[in-house]
């Protein structure tokens, strides 16, 4: 009867755990917030609203589309990259989710204090 009881509980656990969706391990946050406690948000997935500004859409060496920002909001600001080329434009208010880094290293190149949007959404 102890299996069967300790066995229910692990299955109950593994549901739990599946159905858990990584959206709701992202934490929502204002600019300012962000902008004001870089080392807390360094390595977290992140909400976050505000206008678009400066609104760059390149492509790398190797061909690949992305696009650069400043999210900002209430007289702060923070820099977001993403790859592709979201339908935005400088003044557009955005919805961006991703990955704030104090420091990212690609190549010879250096980033800091940005995130890498995995989805940037135009918001109405």
């Amino acid at each position: 009867m102890m299996g069967s009881r300790r066995a229910s509980r692990t299955l109950a656990l593994i549901c739990a755990l599946a159905l858990a969706s990584p959206a709701r391990w992202a934490s929502a946050a204002t600019v300012a917030e962000i902008a004001k406690n870089l080392a807390s948000f360094d390595q977290k997935t992140v909400t976050a609203s505000g206008t678009a500004q400066e609104v760059s859409s390149r492509t790398s060496r190797r061909g690949n589309p992305y696009t650069t920002f400043r999210l900002s909001d209430h007289g702060e600001a923070v820099k977001v990259f993403t790859f592709g080329t979201p339908a935005i434009k400088d003044g557009d208010r955005v919805e961006v989710r991703g990955v704030f880094q104090r420091v990212k290293q690609v190549g010879a190149y250096t980033f800091h204090d940005e995130i890498e949007a995995s989805s940037v959404t135009p918001v109405k």
